[in-house]
């Protein structure tokens, strides 16, 4: 999903990889994400299983690897560093949305670590087709609790806010929120949004014959 595997990861890895991932990772409110990680050479992360994330091998090969980068990032100068965890929404191996941002210097230090992921790793995740549906019903439970214009998620689960829509959502009631939000994998922390465009007030040349 909008997803990557963290915000260390999209700068750490090849530079090549970057613009992959931080296209759908660094929409998150710690610039992180989820990323599959399938087995080395793999290109089926998100799609080795019936519900769309990595297959076993190769989840636990990327796990072990980002576990070593976890520990090389703590033994740097950032103790509270955690260790990676499964994505509910993807099902794949990604760092906890409240990650903290990694210094350049600590990044440089890892970066040995870090080049021993899957490729694919770097790429970002869908929703599992599960997850997915609890997005979808959760969309739908926010028109249905008064935030009308609320959108559905695009394809890699996030959902498209105008900044007019954004500013709403800030200040809608709570209640909406907290009675929709049991639908979102993971809670609150996994909620991804991207910006839209504002709609166009009226199709062009209509009335002008």
């Amino acid at each position: 999903m909008k997803r990557t595997i963290a915000l260390i990861l999209i700068i750490i890895c090849t530079a090549g990889g970057a613009a992959a991932c931080s296209a759908a990772g660094s929409s998150g409110p710690h610039g992180s994400g989820s990323s599959g990680g399938g087995s080395s050479g793999s290109g089926s992360s998100g799609s080795g299983s019936s519900a769309g994330g990595a297959p076993a091998g190769g989840t636990e090969q990327t796990m072990s690897v980002m576990r070593q980068l976890a520990h090389c990032i703590r033994d740097h100068g950032m103790p509270g560093w955690p260790d990676p965890v499964i994505n509910p929404l993807t099902g794949a191996p990604d760092w906890p949305r409240n990650a903290p941002r990694v210094p350049p210097g600590i990044q440089q230090a890892c970066q040995s670590v870090a080049n021993r992921l899957p490729p694919d790793v770097q790429q970002s995740q869908p929703p599992t087709a599960t997850s997915m549906q609890a997005l979808l019903r959760f969309a739908r439970c926010m028109r249905s609790h008064g935030v009308t214009n609320w959108p559905d998620p695009n394809a890699l689960g996030d959902f498209p806010l105008t900044a007019q829509m954004s500013i709403q959502f800030k200040s809608a009631d709570r209640q909406a929120t907290n009675a929709c939000i049991r639908y979102v994998p993971g809670g609150t922390q996994y909620l991804q949004f991207v910006g839209a465009a504002a709609p166009q007030a009226a199709s062009g040349g209509s009335g002008h014959g």
